[in-house]
């Protein structure tokens, strides 16, 4: 099986932007059995989710006006494909950026209004 994160075009990672982060881990680790990882970034601590070994998400610090779940598309170059989305009808989000040792992303809505998040993750170190 390839790795979502390394496959153009493969969902890869799903983030909950809820504004009680706390309340979402203890709902989904009694549901789903996943657990956390605390991961120190550079301006906030991120709750990774893990499913057995497998990091699939998080649970981001950050307020929310409507909770939701927001999925990330692996994609070969994020500004690329935010000008080719913006050319099909796509509006922008949040413009690309880089988060050092994760990678680019951006946010886009799409003609419909379905929002997703695409990104190009950093070569993982050797």
């Amino acid at each position: 099986m390839s790795n979502p994160m390394q496959t153009h075009g493969a969902f890869s990672w799903m983030e909950l932007h809820s504004g009680d982060s706390g309340k979402a881990k203890d709902f989904y680790s009694s549901l789903l059995g996943w657990r956390t990882e605390e991961m120190e970034m550079p301006d906030m601590t991120y709750s990774v989710i893990a499913n057995g070994e497998d990091k699939i998400g998080g649970f981001p610090p950050m307020a929310a006006d409507t909770p939701r779940w927001l999925p990330y598309v692996t994609v070969d170059d994020v500004d690329a494909r935010v000008e080719k989305a913006k050319s099909l009808g796509a509006t922008i989000a949040m413009e690309p950026f880089s988060v050092p040792t994760v990678g680019r992303m951006a946010t886009i809505v799409d003609p419909v209004g379905g929002v997703i998040a695409l990104i190009t993750y950093e070569a993982p170190s050797e």
